[in-house]
This record gives C-alpha cells, sequence and structure tokens, in this order.
C-alpha cells in the first residue's frame, strides 16, 4: 500500500459569492498562502463534517440507497 494516496478528482463548479464573502476568502488566502480552490474545498469539508443534521441526513440517504458503510464494507468480503 502507498503512503501517499492519489489526490481526489478535481471538479470545476462556478460559484457566486457574496462580495463580504469574497473579499473574506481573498484575505484568508492571502494570510494562510493558499489558493481560493484549497481553502474552500478546506472550509466546506470541516463544517459538513461538523454540521449534525447534515450527518444525520446523509446517514439517512445512504441507508435508503443500500449504501451504507457496513454494507459495502460486508460486500467486499467473501
Amino acid at each position: 500500500m502507498a503512503f501517499i494516496k492519489k489526490p481526489p478528482v478535481s471538479v470545476e463548479r462556478t460559484l457566486h459569492q457574496q462580495k463580504p464573502v469574497s473579499d473574506l476568502l481573498d484575505e484568508y488566502c492571502r494570510y494562510v498562502d493558499c489558493t481560493a480552490d484549497y481553502v474552500a474545498n478546506f472550509a466546506l469539508r470541516k463544517m459538513l463534517a461538523r454540521d449534525p443534521e447534515y450527518r444525520k441526513w446523509k446517514a439517512s440517504q445512504d441507508t435508503t440507497k443500500g449504501n451504507s458503510p457496513k454494507s459495502q464494507s460486508a460486500a467486499g468480503r467473501p
């Protein structure tokens, strides 16, 4: 198993931001010396992971579709 994993696939998407949010993003990018794409991806990933209502909804969606983590891991075992 490789120590360094392949980066996730990136897709292009256009978002319209409110001016104050866009300014905050630009300022934060300068502060951490990163791209806006990186900061936006990181912030969204962290925010969504910490939203209990979203996690509950996501779990119900996965269960409804039969894509729960338990069913996926069990499916790959003999």
